[in-house]
């Protein structure tokens, strides 16, 4: 309810990130957020803006869980520093979010290996206890 209002102020800045008229620099559940901007200039201004309401709601961006990760045709160039109150976010290839994983690549890339090495870990370990 609360973290609402930091959409709100990503609207307000008119970051590029649009489909159509809606947004899609900030998508919030919980309070797991994933910002999108077209340069990395633009996402420390993101980054800004979280900070600044997160401060004003008593919360804070936890560093050690924050990545950054790059997609498009130049996804594998170094990139300048994403910094949270004097921290740097480090960059990967890699993330998961609400259990799908992200993959730095050319164009959005989501991976599933991973899912579905559970799923057939699980499948076994109930076909192994029911039919043996």
């Amino acid at each position: 309810m609360f973290i609402d209002d930091l959409v709100k102020l990503v609207n307000k800045d008119n970051i590029d990130c649009r489909i159509g008229a809606s947004c899609t620099a900030v998508f919030l559940y919980a309070d797991d957020i994933i910002l999108l901007a077209p340069t990395v200039q633009a996402l420390q201004f993101l980054v800004d803006i979280c900070i600044s309401e997160l401060n004003y709601l008593d919360m804070a961006i936890n560093v050690k869980k924050s990545v950054c990760m790059r997609f498009g045709p130049r996804y594998k160039n170094v990139c300048a520093n994403v910094v949270v109150s004097e921290a740097l976010i480090n960059w990967v290839t890699s993330s998961r979010y609400l259990g799908v994983y992200l993959e730095s690549c050319s164009k959005f890339k989501c991976s599933f290996v991973s899912n579905k090495s559970k799923l057939y870990m699980a499948f076994n370990s109930l076909f192994g206890k029911c039919w043996t």
